[in-house]
């Protein structure tokens, strides 16, 4: 499918659709896609933290994280 004939059926779709929930969550899905994320600005010292425990090598690998779990999980 083109993306002219995709333009064309959902255009369709939408305008055979008589659901306001379903067009608003539509018309919400649509408006979301142009915005832009911003964080929070509670979780920025954490985001920050994090960036300076990878630079300096304070990381678990996947292999630590798991071996700590299975002794987390056998008590």
């Amino acid at each position: 499918m083109t993306l002219i004939e995709l333009k064309k059926s959902i255009h369709q779709k939408v305008d055979d659709l008589n659901d306001r929930e379903l067009l608003e969550l539509v018309d919400a899905l649509i408006h979301r896609k142009d915005e832009v994320f911003v964080v929070p600005e509670h979780m920025e010292a954490g985001i920050r933290q994090g960036i300076i425990d990878i630079q300096k090598g304070d990381v678990f690998t996947m292999d630590d994280f798991e071996a700590k779990y299975e002794k987390w999980l056998k008590g």
